[in-house]
Formats: C-alpha cells, structure tokens, sequence
C-alpha cells in the first residue's frame, strides 16, 4: 500500500501573539513542522502534502518528496484536507492526516495508524483518556465500542456529552474514502468545515473505523507561548534524558538546555546553566562549566570549557585545551594543549599546538569592512593584554610581551614587544 501524509500547517497561530509562523516557532531548536516531517520520514512516509495559509506562503519546504498547497481562506480543517485532492491524483492507498502544532506525533504511532489500514480499515482515529475537564474534542462510540462520531468542545458543551475519550486530531484515511469529503458541510457556530465530520459521514457510509489509543503527551496541542514553553519542557526532559542514559553526566538537569541535535561523547560532565545551541559535537572526557553557550562548533576529547565561556560558530577546540572563564571563539580552529584561560576574545584565528594565549587578549579581526585571519603557531606564548591586529601570521615558539599591540608578522623562535614608551615626570608643587 502507497502511504502520503497530509500536513496541516495553515493556522493563522494568532493566540501566538507572535510575527513568525506558528509551524515555524521552535522547540529544543528545531521548528514544530520539522518535528512532524522527522516523525513522517521515520515512519517510512516518503511523500507528504503541506497545507500553509497565505500569510505563510512563503514558507521555504526544500525536501525531496514534499509539496506545498496554499489554503487561501481559513475554512477549517476539512477544506485544508480538501487542497490536497487534486495532488493525490490516481494515489491509491494509506493517508495519513497530522498537524504541525502537534508536533511530538511518533513513528511508532504513524505506523499504527498505517498498520490499522492495511487491515481493511478505511478510517483510524487517535485519542486518549482524560477524565477531568478540559477542551479536547471528543470521540463518541457507539453501542459495539466503534466510534462513530466526534465532537468539538464548543458542540459537546451544548450537548451535554459525556465522554473519556478526547480526540488526538491524527487520523489515517484510505484514499477511496476522499470523495466524501465534498460531503462535509460548514459548521453554523465557526462557519468552517471540520474534517472531525468525516467520521460521522463515513459511519453513516458503513465504513470501517477504527479507534488507537495514545498518551496524551504524544499529541499535545500548541496554540499559545504558554502551549510552546510546556512542550519545550517535555522536550528537554527527553532529550536530557536520553543524554543522561547514554553516560553524560548532567551536574543539574533542569538548568541545561540541550538542543535536539547535540551529540555527546563518553564521561561527559556538564555542569550546572548551561545552553547548547545548534550543531554541536562534545567528544568524550570534555567538561563544560556553569553559564558557558555552545554553539555550532566541535569540542575534541579531554577539552575544559568555562565557567562562563561563549563558543560560537564555526569553531574546532583540539584536544586537552582549556577555555576559561569569559572567553569568546568565534570561527576559529583552536590545536590541541591550548589555553585560552581568561577574558579574552579570539575569532577568524588558527591557533597552534600548546600555545597560551594570556589573560585580556584580543583579535581583532574586523576592519570595519572585512574579516581577517590571525594566525599563531605552536608553542607560542601571548602575554597578557595582548591586541593582536588581523590580518597577522605569528610563528612558532614565539614570546609576545605583555601589554602590546601586534600589526606585524612575527617570525618563528622570536620575542616580541609592540608596547608605547613609559615616560615619567615629577609632579609639580602644588602651593
């Protein structure tokens, strides 16, 4: 059976209350539409369908495999379904219908959902139990424990109805059955098609429905910042984890934000506030230190970064180097045996094997119009307060003085000294 998934992404989010597309607000880093198309090409899913409204047009979708419809209107669910029609032309098969602010959707239920088609069912629905109050729509079974209908919140209150069983929105429906989508008619109360309407359509039809439970936290819903920062707390409590399991040692848990593409090597030991940001490789025996933020780089084994160390993009920190206390990298390639130990800035630079580079050091490598390269050797000592001025090559077991500005090249096994005149007078009495 051929399987394509239908990705509805064309809520305005307005309760977002924010500029950015609600499918493109990120969770541990990685944007809750990429959550739901990860979770797909897990599955095996190779073809899916996004629906965006056309605010969100322009959202960039660069996969092989994925094409984008626009809902120009915001008519609801069954009219974004609707869209995808006249893309799965002479489709045959399973199809599976997810939601980008949901975004924690699994494999593992996707292939459920799947599973349950080949079976000869013709529609599958997700839920979940809960029993105390809340806003979740509801799925009504009828008499042989088949569900046949499910309501919205606003239509079960007037209702009255009482039910356990909320709706998790996920569905699978096989592609015969997507002419009777032209059968759902607009709500009176939202003035809007709900595709939840297909359920009752196709039970009156005789269709075979079928009902997966799910936990809840699988298909929680994000609608607010409020929604967004309870699903980066599930996601962070995951991924750390997860960490944790495969041997990092995390000093305190709560305090480390780990971003869902962080790999981590063995005896890893973060300590606690700290951020990893995207891209990030820890080999193993590296310690991180309070309040340091990694980002974008690759951190080689037995390195020391921090307390309070920034590693920007692009950077490679070698072997057994130490990167100390309010240090910033920035697209550098930093040897093995390094010290970078205090208050120093180093970006652009190639730094050689078991250089020290002293306390207040700065490159600067940007002239107002262009970013230059400083280059350093092995063995190589900066003094402290040191202003290194790109673009500059300095040699190898060179001894720079303390105190000095360099705009030179510095030839191997030199010691150099770039500092102004000290010049002292004696005050004059004051009478």
């Amino acid at each position: 059976m051929d399987i394509c998934s239908i990705i509805l992404s064309a809520g305005k989010g307005s309760r977002m209350l924010s500029s950015t597309p609600k499918p493109l607000h990120t969770i541990s880093g990685k944007t809750m539409l990429q959550w739901v198309i990860d979770a797909n090409k897990s599955a095996g899913i190779k073809k899916s369908i996004i629906i965006v409204s056309k605010e969100f047009d322009k959202i960039d979708i660069n996969y092989k495999n994925i094409v984008k419809a626009i809902q120009k209107k915001p008519l609801g669910t069954g009219d974004a379904v609707k869209l995808a029609i006249p893309l799965l032309k002479n489709f045959k098969g399973a199809i599976l219908v997810c939601f980008a602010d949901t975004p924690f959707i699994t494999p593992k239920t996707l292939k459920k959902i799947v599973k349950s088609l080949n079976n000869g069912n013709e529609l599958v629905l997700t839920g979940f139990k809960k029993n105390d109050k809340n806003k979740y729509g509801k799925i009504i079974f009828d008499n042989n424990n088949k569900p046949y209908k499910i309501l919205e919140y606003k239509d079960y209150k007037r209702n009255k109805v009482d039910s356990v069983f909320c709706n998790g929105g996920i569905m699978g429906i096989h592609s015969s059955c997507l002419k009777h989508l032209n059968k759902i008619k607009k709500n009176s109360f939202q003035d809007e098609y709900y595709l939840t309407d297909i359920v009752k359509i196709l039970s009156i039809e005789n269709k075979n429905i079928s009902f997966i439970e799910i936990a809840e936290e699988e298909i929680i819903g994000i609608n607010t910042q409020l929604d967004l920062s309870i699903a980066e707390s599930i996601s962070q409590n995951s991924i750390r984890n997860k960490a944790m399991i495969n041997g990092v040692k995390l000093i305190d848990p709560n305090s480390t934000f780990i971003n869902y593409d962080t790999k981590f090597g063995k005896d890893v030991i973060v300590q606690a506030n700290v951020v990893f940001g995207s891209n990030v490789i820890i080999e193993s025996f590296v310690e991180i230190k309070s309040f340091s933020y990694i980002e974008e780089c690759r951190i080689k084994k037995g390195s020391i970064i921090g307390p309070f160390a920034r590693i920007r993009g692009g950077t490679i920190i070698g072997e057994k180097s130490r990167v100390g206390n309010f240090v910033e990298i920035k697209k550098s390639n930093i040897s093995n045996k390094v010290k970078i130990n205090h208050l120093s800035y180093v970006g652009d630079s190639e730094i050689g094997f078991s250089t020290n580079i002293g306390a207040g050091t700065i490159t600067c490598n940007y002239d107002g119009k262009n970013k230059n390269k400083t280059t350093i050797g092995k063995n190589t000592f900066v003094g402290s307060n040191s202003t290194i001025i790109a673009p500059i090559k300095i040699g190898d077991n060179v001894t720079m003085g303390a105190g000095s500005v360099f705009n030179k090249n510095i030839p191997n096994n030199n010691l150099s000294i770039g500092r102004a005149y000290q010049i002292n007078k004696k005050k004059n009495k004051i009478k």
